[in-house]
Formats: structure tokens, C-alpha cells, sequence
């Protein structure tokens, strides 16, 4: 507690031609956002860029660079002169030759007029071409020509630009503009830089600036804390006309700084009736994602808090891009990824914030460490700049472009897959979804024989952190046939298939208990069978979970009729598999066992904890005092399905509880005892335990938290297992 999917099917046992007959979906699209993942061709830099805006047809790109090479360029080769400022053509991201200027200092920000016909320039720079510029100047996009007569003098760094109508708003570090006090905030007009009376007061620097498309509110976001005398901290509205504090509501979305946690607003994206912001924290677990307000109220809609300062957002084609370095999105359960599984650029739903189906990656470089600092749009396409130095695996340093052109990513190869042959003419094929890096949503096929006859067609999401299993039974097969399996998967337009499969003689006779369970692909099984004095359990599954026994007597009479010894758990004892496992969303947890104990406590579950007791627990089986059998998961609540009372009888008992995202069921003796919706499982990283853990505030909360009883073949599933599943494993016994 304190705790991918499949579009039609999870796990299934059908025969090959029902399920290829019912189950054949439309060809999923191969692009599932806006943009491709794979990279269009454009030029890089030599060092970070900064500053970003698209206009009449050209990239103008800032930063620290000074010069520029073609794409595929390793760096020192190649390289034509420019000094921290550029542009390139929208379509083939080649350097525009004819815009060619000297800066005698950094670019910082970079905003284009609404008509495109101007680019105004923020940054650390005095001299533009030799002539005076103090920090700020603008281009003629037409001609590429340095306007010559729009020149305020800004006292120190400018850092962030936003142009609405006639007026540039500015944000920085500065103190005067054309020498007259504005700190850090200040407005001039585009068509001669006079000086506007828009004079916010902010107490420290301005990172970011954008005003909202109906033009009632200029959002301003930094290291403030006061905004005009006020409390104001890192974001404020403010009226457009005479810089006043307007009330925004949403910024409660950013904390306020504590020791070990500072989170400072970096980025602005206003669009439509919406505003959306970038945070960046310091401190471990310091808000660090994105967030979005209604701009009329002023109202929160969602904040998302994936771990990893966010420097980068724009909107494109109803998704907003980020650029982060996003570490941790584990909070989001089945729709985030764990601590470690990062993503230097990702995309969100606009509505909800989670995350699309985008997934592209740069590295970092100096001098931030950080990779991607900046983006912008066209229209159709994303720009991206910073200190990266690759993009997605391929060199391209500091600068990259994204279209919706050609197909998108095509998805992976999938692996080659072993089916067995476990039960009277019948093959089973268990294999896990790939990855494609701009859809989520992928149609796989099982094909039989070297003739590729089509024999199941399933359509499943996946996503880099998140792969699920599926698993196929081919029946009416001849014993003793000889046949091989292969799968197959496409976006809609990239089309792979696997290896084909060693080849597996049909069986003629149905297979002993462990094999069936061998048979469905488990990911643990601890048959608990060693002799006693073993320390240490063997995990049957081949993906050498093993643990360590602590308090368990084995050897003792087990569940099958084979013969198999189990474990006797005397209320204290327990196992645990030492395998760390991050946040499983879909699965299946299998045990047998045999009590006569009134005192209840947990046969298996997942918990945060490899040797002591959880604080983090759910995804657990447990017993009450009266004998009913509990399966448990966590989503914000204590999520249960219960048996009736009194399977502490002293006979062999079988249990099952499965779930996907949105739905669990629980199986006691091969008969369903409930189905429940649920949301994702509570996110975090644990490990499966056997016998004991920690049962605090679970309903009907037994008095131990271990089991006084016998324990047998207990193993964990990558899916979840079918009813006719569940009903194999219990007769098999």
C-alpha cells in the first residue's frame, strides 16, 4: 500500500483461428503523436544553444556556439563561422547562408513578431556587427539585416523575450532599460523601442515570459519571491497594460522554497484559452514538471511532478513537448516510468499531462549537464536546442529538428519466441511487446510454420518502461506434429518480424503441474520444495529471482500429488525473491496453501523493503482470522476481493489474483470470487515476498502479519492469467 494495456485482450488461451477471426484490429497509425521520433535533417552547433524562434520560414537559433557544421559533421569538421546567433531553413534545417552577424556575447532568448517579420534577440552581447546593441536587438527576416533603428540599451543580461502585438516584453537580470529603472521586467514597442510604461517589480531574475493569445495576462516566471512588494513566488500574472499583480490561483502549483527544495519556474507555453509551465527543483524530490492553468480563471488543470528539471515546453498539434531530464515519473503508475528510465525529451496530453507516445533521447553535454534547454515551433515541426551532443544515439550536437514527415519510427524487431508443448495438442507461444518510439499502439501476429500462416492477431500498448507478455495457445493440433512460431509486428506502415522458433513436437499427453506453470511464462516460481536446511530458494523461472529463507521449515508435505515438498511458515518465517522489481502493472501472483491458524497474516505480496518490513505494500494475498482469503492492491485505496470464510480448514487451498490497469480479479480454487476496477498500483520499487510483511491498515487486518501454515508453488506472472488458465494450474495438481 502507499502502493502495458492491452487494447482488446490481455492473456489468452484461445484457439489460433477464433482468436485471429475475432480479434483482427484496424492497423494501428505509425505515428501516434504529432511528430516523428526520428530526427529530420538540420545542422548542429558547436556548443549550447540558448534561444529559439521560428519565422518566415527560418530557425533562429542562440546560444554559445560559435560556429555551425552540417548534420553527420563530427565536431572540428566542417565548421563555417557563427558567433552565438544563426539561422536555418524551416524545411531543410540548412544553414542560411545569407544571415551571417558577429556578437560580441551569448544569446539567451530569441522571440519572433506575430507576422514573422522581425526576430528580437536577448542576451549577453554589447556589439552586433561592430554596431552598439546593449543585450537586445532585432533582425529584418526578409532581409536578414540587423534593424537599424530599434536599439534600446539594456543595463545587464536579458533572458527571456515575448512579443504580443506591438509591444517586446522582457525578462532578465537588468536593472535599466534606456536608463531608466525597470528591474528585471520591462516592455518596449516593436516598431521604435520607445520605452513602455509596463513596470512590474520583480525581487529577483526572470527566466521566462510569454503572454496569453487574447492578450489579458503576461505570465513571467523566475527566482522571485516578491512581484510589486507582494508575495509572489518563482510565477505571476500580470495585467499587460500597467504591469499589476493579477490574481492566478494555479500558481499554488509551485512550492514554496523550503531548505533542500527550491523550484523555480523555467519555461512558459501559452496556447489558446491555456498556459502551461516548465519547473526545475533542486533537492531530491523537489517539484520538477510541468503544469497547466486555465487562462480566463486563472484555475489549475493538472500538474504532473516526473522528476527531472524541466527546461523546455512547446505545443504542437495538440501535444506539448517537453525537454527535461525527466528520471522518475513513478508517481503516474502504469502511465510513468520508474527512477533510472529517464527521457531527455517527451511528450503530454494536453488535457491530463500524461505522457504520449514520444520517445526520442538526447545525452548532455557541458556546460549544464542538463541536454535540452530550449524549444520551438513552426507550426508542424519542433526545434530543439541545448547541450546535448546526440540524439538518439546518432551525433547531432545542440540542435535538432522533429516534422511528421515520412512514416515515423518503425517498431523493434521482436525477439524470437520458445513455445511449449505442455498439453495434449496444444502449443503455447508467450512473447513480450516491443517498443516503437512514436506509438504506443502496436498489432502483433503469431505465425505458424515456415508458410507464415496467420494464427492470432493481437493489438497491445507498450512503452519503453512498461512491456507486457502476451500468450497464445495454438490447439487442435496433431501429438507429435513438428511446428515453429515466429511473430510479427507493425505501426501501420513498418512491418518486422522475429525469428523463427526452434521447432516443438505437439505433445500427446498432458504435462505435470509444473510445466503447465512453466508453460505461461512466470517471471518467479518458487516451488519451495529444497530440503530443509536450504538457505536459500531456487527460483524455477530461469530469471534467477532466488531469496533467502528465514524462520521456514521445508521438506514438508506440498500441494501436488508428484510429490513436491513445500514450507511450513510458522507466523515469523518468510522468504524474500532478491530480484528488485520497479512498479508491476500488470500481473499475476499464484500460490497454494494449508492453515488451520485463526490468527490469518500474508502468503504473498510486494513489498519495498529486501529484508525487514515493508512501508510500502500491496499486490498481496492474505488470510483473515476467519479464514478468508484476501487478494489486496493499493491505487490511493485499499482496493480488495475477498473469499467467504474458512479456508483455514487444514486442506490444500489455491489462489490467483491477477491484474491490468483498470481491472483485478482473484481466483480460490480454480472459481472466480470477484472482479473489481482499479486504478494503476501504487508506483515504487519492491520485491515479491512469501509469508510475511507488513498488513497495517488493510481491511479486516489480521492479527499476525505472517502465516502459520504451509506455503507451495508460488509464482508471479508478467500478465494476467486467463480463467481457463487458472483452471489448468488447479486440476493439474
Amino acid at each position: 500500500m502507499r502502493g502495458d494495456v492491452l487494447k482488446k485482450v490481455g492473456i489468452l488461451a484461445l484457439g489460433g483461428a477464433l482468436v485471429a477471426a475475432l480479434l483482427a484490429p484496424a492497423p494501428a497509425q505509425s505515428i501516434g503523436a504529432s511528430l516523428s521520433a526520428l530526427t529530420s535533417s538540420a545542422w548542429q552547433t558547436n556548443a549550447s544553444v540558448q534561444g529559439l524562434a521560428v519565422a518566415n520560414g527560418k530557425a533562429y537559433v542562440g546560444g554559445r556556439f560559435t560556429t555551425v557544421r552540417p548534420p553527420g559533421a563530427a565536431a572540428g569538421t566542417s565548421e563555417q563561422a557563427r558567433t552565438y546567433l544563426a539561422a536555418f531553413n524551416q524545411s531543410t534545417g540548412a544553414l542560411d547562408t545569407g544571415f551571417d552577424h558577429v556578437l560580441n556575447g551569448m544569446v539567451w532568448a530569441i522571440a519572433a513578431s506575430a507576422d514573422g517579420a522581425r526576430v528580437f534577440v536577448g542576451g549577453d552581447f554589447t556589439k552586433v556587427d561592430g554596431q552598439t546593441r546593449n543585450r537586445i536587438a532585432a533582425f529584418d527576416t526578409a532581409t536578414g539585416a540587423l534593424v537599424s533603428n530599434w536599439k534600446p540599451s539594456v543595463s545587464y543580461r536579458v533572458k527571456a523575450l515575448a512579443v504580443a502585438g506591438s509591444t517586446v516584453y522582457l525578462g532578465g537580470s537588468f536593472g535599466l532599460v534606456n536608463n531608466i529603472a525597470r528591474p528585471r521586467l520591462a516592455a518596449v514597442t516593436t516598431s521604435t523601442a520607445a520605452l513602455l510604461p509596463w513596470a512590474p517589480q520583480p525581487d529577483n531574475d526572470v527566466y521566462a515570459i510569454d503572454v496569453a493569445d487574447d492578450g489579458t495576462r503576461v505570465f513571467a516566471g523566475g527566482n522571485f519571491s516578491t512581484v510589486n512588494g507582494t508575495p509572489r513566488w518563482s510565477v505571476a500574472s500580470l495585467d499587460p497594460v500597467d504591469g499589476s499583480l493579477q490574481a492566478f490561483p494555479a500558481a499554488s502549483a509551485v512550492p514554496d522554497p523550503v531548505p533542500g527544495c527550491t523550484s523555480r519556474v523555467k519555461d512558459i507555453e501559452t496556447s489558446g484559452d491555456r498556459v502551461y509551465f516548465a519547473n526545475a527543483g533542486d533537492g531530491g524530490g523537489c517539484f520538477d514538471g510541468t503544469w497547466a492553468a486555465d487562462v480566463s480563471s486563472g484555475s489549475l488543470l493538472w500538474k504532473n511532478n516526473c522528476l527531472g528539471a524541466t527546461e523546455a515546453i512547446t505545443v504542437v498539434n495538440g501535444w506539448l513537448y517537453k525537454g527535461s531530464h525527466a528520471h522518475d515519473c513513478s508517481y503516474l503508475g502504469g502511465n510513468g516510468f520508474p527512477q533510472g528510465a529517464g527521457r531527455f525529451l517527451l511528450t503530454q496530453n494536453l488535457d491530463t499531462g500524461e505522457l504520449g507516445p514520444w520517445f526520442p533521447n538526447t545525452n548532455t553535454g557541458a556546460p549544464t549537464q542538463v541536454g535540452p534547454l530550449v524549444s520551438a515551433t513552426g507550426g508542424s515541426d519542433l526545434w530543439v536546442g541545448g547541450d546535448f551532443t546526440t540524439v538518439n544515439g546518432a551525433t547531432q550536437q545542440g540542435l535538432v529538428r522533429f516534422t511528421n514527415t515520412g512514416p515515423g519510427a518503425a517498431p523493434a524487431k521482436p525477439a524470437k519466441v520458445v513455445p511449449v508443448s505442455y498439453q495434449a495438442g496444444q502449443v503455447k507461444v508467450n512473447f513480450q511487446t516491443v517498443v516503437d518510439n512514436d506509438d504506443i499502439t502496436l498489432t502483433y501476429r503469431v505465425l505458424r510454420s515456415f508458410s507464415n500462416t496467420v494464427v492470432a492477431t493481437y493489438t497491445a500498448d507498450s512503452r519503453f518502461w512498461s512491456r507486457p507478455w502476451l500468450s497464445f495457445t495454438d490447439t487442435g493440433l496433431a501429438p507429435g506434429s513438428s511446428q515453429v512460431y515466429r511473430i510479427e509486428v507493425t505501426d501501420g506502415n513498418s512491418t518486422l518480424r522475429g525469428d523463427y522458433s526452434l521447432p516443438v513436437t505437439v505433445a500427446a499427453a498432458d504435462a505435470p503441474y509444473d510445466q503447465q506453470v512453466l508453460a505461461d511464462g512466470p517471471t518467479a516460481y518458487w516451488r519451495l520444495g529444497e530440503p530443509n536446511g536450504t538457505a536459500t530458494a531456487t527460483d524455477s523461472s530461469g530469471q534467477n529471482n532466488t531469496g533467502p529463507y528465514s524462520g521456514v521449515s521445508l521438506g514438508v508435505t506440498g500441494a501436488l500429488t508428484s510429490g513436491n515438498t513445500a514450507g511450513d511458515f510458522t507466523g515469523n518465517g518468510r522468504m524474500i525473491g532478491q530480484t528488485a522489481i520497479s512498479q508491476p502493472q500488470t500481473f499475476s501472483v499464484e500460490a497454494w496453501y494449508r492453515t488451520t491458524s485463526t490468527q490469518g497474516g500474508k502468503l504473498v505480496g510486494f513489498g519495498n523493503s529486501s529484508n525487514g518490513t515493508s512501508s510500502q505494500y500491496d499486490r498481496h494475498v492474505y488470510l483473515q482470522n476467519d479464514g478468508a482469503v484476501t487478494f489486496g492492491i493499493y491505487d490511493g485505496s485499499t482496493r480488495t476481493i475477498s473469499s467467504a470464510p474458512g479456508t483455514n480448514d487444514g486442506t490444500w487451498h489455491h489462489v490467483v489474483g491477477t491484474f491490468v490497469p483498470g481491472s483485478m480479479k482473484f481466483y480460490l480454487d480454480g472459481v472466480l470470487q470477484g472482479t473489481q476496477s482499479v486504478n494503476n498500483a501504487e508506483g515504487y520499487t519492491g520485491y515479491w515476498r512469501i509469508g510475511n510483511d507488513n498488513l497495517n491498515a488493510w481491511p479486516n487486518q489480521p492479527a499476525s502479519s505472517g502465516l502459520a501454515g504451509t506455503i507451495d508453488e508460488v509464482a508471479i506472472y508478467p500478465a494476467a492469467l486467463s480463467a481457463d488458465q487458472v483452471q489448468t494450474h488447479f486440476d493439474a495438481r
